[in-house]
């Protein structure tokens, strides 16, 4: 049986949760970085646009997010999905769908129509993942400078 999946807007007492999920997936805790994320996203970033989801109270996934006007040349507003992390063990129960729902829900309540989000080449699961969701390679290219 499926446990209910809970969305909530991620709080400054997520810090533990958000660094445990991130050392499960990649062996990396990074206290410090979380923290001022969330400090950063408390300041700057819309209610709505930072995630976390629960099961039974606990937390086994997060998203944060964020809204701008006019970036990157692009007309009105649009939404970002910067990062999504789901636990280990609670994979493909739907919490990643979950949150993106929210977010693009929570999105177009405030009048914006597009989301965006990066997937690097070398992670076809998440690409397919998105494209499951009903999102497709855009019209905006990816440039960078290896600097050093």
């Amino acid at each position: 049986m499926k446990k209910k999946i809970d969305i909530r807007n991620l709080e400054k007492e997520d810090l533990s949760a958000i660094v445990n999920i991130e050392e499960r997936v990649t062996g990396v805790a990074r206290k410090g970085y979380w923290g001022k994320r969330i400090e950063i996203s408390e300041a700057i970033r819309p209610h709505w646009a930072s995630l976390v989801a629960e099961i039974d109270g606990r937390v086994v996934g997060f998203m944060l997010g964020r809204a701008g006007e006019l970036e990157f040349g692009l007309p009105g507003t649009v939404a970002w999905i910067e990062i999504i992390g789901v636990d280990p063990a609670f994979r493909h129960q739907g919490i990643a769908r979950r949150l993106i729902e929210s977010f693009t829900a929570s999105a177009e309540d405030h009048g914006i129509n597009t989301v965006f989000t990066l997937v690097h080449h070398s992670m076809p699961d998440m690409k397919d993942f998105f494209s499951r969701l009903g999102f497709a390679q855009g019209k905006m290219l990816h440039f960078q400078k290896e600097i050093g």
